[in-house]
């Protein structure tokens, strides 16, 4: 009887244990989300509908990219970015993504990033996920390939890991309106410790404008060979070939010194070399040589209200309706039609 009444305790405790295990296990799965404020992650329990882990792959995906009810935490695959396709071999999971993935500033890239990563590895053959952006494996802010991804790449405090990070202003010139002259727009970035500011800066250039009254001066789809800085000051800007594309918005005057006055804004840069391919760049209608470094240009920039006209060449008639604004005057404050009334022989004034 004994040895019958041990038997189903240990049964008991078995089953037990095992429930609790398979509690555990559903419990583990979560979808991340990033905060609104881009200050962390916010995990959120999720029960998968399908026990298949192909289809679980495609269920956190669709979770990852579909707008969130709340006020703290926001789809972490932005609107812009889609999800082409994904591959899974042997615990390593390929993601291919398309869109404007490279656009997100360096902070935000790896919240996101990291709650791709995170969520897709509590998944059961899941061991690592590597990331593919338009075809290409994706690559930080040094141009190094990053690879295969797991949970622990990422720490889970996300103020210790931004130490990596800097912040900074930087003040970058876009075209004005009518695109003739310079306007200077200020924003705040965050950027790799790894990343030169001279890269930084002509990186933001490619991004175009927050402002939409401002034109972007650099043709879409150009892209960086290589940017240095000599040890007398002069930056040496590589572009490949889509630089040569006129734009038909802005003067080739507006390119040029777009990128000669954003970087001159770093105190170490005199003057600017441009090349297209190692090589002069071929074009026409500029003021300016581009076979030798530029200085910075002043005189095109247009620090009024943007629209191409100064605050002295602004002729726009403006029409101003009379206010009354006596009754604004304080108790304790004397009008100039009391001080009239009050001294009525004082005529100094017609004198």
């Amino acid at each position: 009887m004994k040895r019958i009444v041990s038997t189903i305790l240990i049964i008991c405790i078995l089953f037990t244990f095992g429930a609790c295990g398979h509690k555990d296990k559903v419990s583990q799965y979560k979808i991340y989300y990033v905060n609104t404020d881009k200050n962390g992650l916010t995990p959120v329990n999720y029960k998968y509908k399908s026990n298949e882990g192909a289809q679980r792959i495609s269920e956190a995906l669709n979770q990852l990219a579909e707008k969130t009810d709340s006020v703290d935490y926001m789809a972490t695959i932005p609107a812009g970015v889609d999800v082409d396709r994904w591959e899974l071999d042997d615990g390593s999971l390929s993601l291919y993504l398309t869109g404007d993935y490279e656009s997100l500033d360096i902070y935000t890239e790896i919240l996101v990033r990291a709650a791709i990563v995170k969520t897709l590895t509590l998944i059961e053959g899941v061991d690592s996920v590597s990331l593919f952006v338009n075809d290409k494996p994706y690559t930080d802010a040094s141009g190094e390939i990053l690879g295969a991804m797991t949970s622990d790449t990422f720490i889970d405090d996300f103020g210790q890991e931004t130490d990596s990070l800097l912040s900074t202003d930087l003040t970058l010139y876009f075209a004005s309106a009518d695109g003739v002259s310079l306007v200077p727009e200020t924003r705040q970035v965050y950027y790799s410790r790894n990343l030169p500011p001279e890269k930084l800066i002509v990186e933001q250039l490619l991004n175009g404008p927050d402002s939409s009254d401002l034109l972007a001066t650099l043709p879409a789809g150009t892209k960086i060979n290589s940017i240095s800085v000599s040890e007398n000051g002069v930056c040496i800007v590589n572009l490949d070939a889509t630089f040569e594309t006129a734009l038909t918005d802005i003067t080739e005057n507006v390119t040029v010194y777009s990128i000669v006055n954003s970087l001159t804004e770093i105190d170490s840069i005199k003057q600017v070399q441009i090349l297209v391919n190692a090589e002069t760049p071929h074009l026409s209608n500029l003021d300016v040589d581009l076979s030798a470094p530029i200085s910075r240009n002043e005189e095109i920039i247009n620090s009024g209200n943007g629209n191409g006209l100064s605050s002295e060449e602004d002729d726009t008639d403006y029409t101003y309706d009379y206010m009354d604004y006596s009754e604004y005057v304080e108790d304790n404050g004397t009008s100039e039609e009391e001080n009239a009334t009050e001294n009525p022989d004082d005529t100094s004034s017609e004198n």
